[in-house]
């Protein structure tokens, strides 16, 4: 579903998140306990686990899905910001942490609905500054509906990027109705 509203070139996400399973518990206490080298271990086993020559390898940034400040403040880190870091000195290439931001505070989406969520995140992000990439790795915890990664793909787009490719820790699957 997601391909249909956002022109990517690849995707990854070696791990299943589902209800209860330990995929679950690690990103959890990843977002919630303030266990920020979870990030660090999970980038690790993901790149372990990345096909030799997936086009993720062929990215030329990576950027973080960002967290509302007041969101950031909260929970002392943005574990999107966590996992790519590592992913980009994995890879060899730019950290961009500055150039997307949310420019709506969005409510949390966890107990959203597919709709909800495409509502609640469509025009959430923005751009900072022009973008000198051309293949864009856009990283996020978990891919749930695609909504978060598409609306920051298109905003990304919007602005002169020619290819995105999404990385997440885990994908769900069900999880919502």
């Amino acid at each position: 579903m997601m391909r249909q509203h956002l022109p990517l070139e690849s995707a990854y996400a070696p791990f299943y998140f589902t209800q209860n399973n330990p995929i679950q518990h690690l990103l959890h206490a990843l977002k919630y306990q303030g266990k920020p080298k979870i990030g660090d271990w999970m980038a690790k086993q993901c790149f372990a686990l990345l096909p030799q020559q997936h086009l993720i390898k062929q990215c030329d940034a990576v950027v973080p899905v960002p967290l509302h400040p007041k969101r950031e403040k909260q929970r002392g880190y943005n574990q999107s910001t966590r996992f790519g870091k590592y992913w980009a000195s994995l890879l060899g290439v730019p950290f961009l942490d500055n150039i997307l931001f949310r420019k709506n505070e969005t409510k949390t989406l966890v107990r959203m609905n597919r709709k909800q969520r495409w509502n609640e995140v469509e025009h959430a992000f923005d751009i900072e500054t022009n973008i000198a990439y051309e293949h864009l790795l856009l990283v996020d915890d978990v891919i749930t509906t695609g909504a978060t990664l598409t609306a920051c793909g298109n905003a990304l787009l919007a602005q002169a990027s020619q290819k995105i490719s999404i990385l997440g820790m885990a994908y769900a699957q069900n999880i919502l109705p």
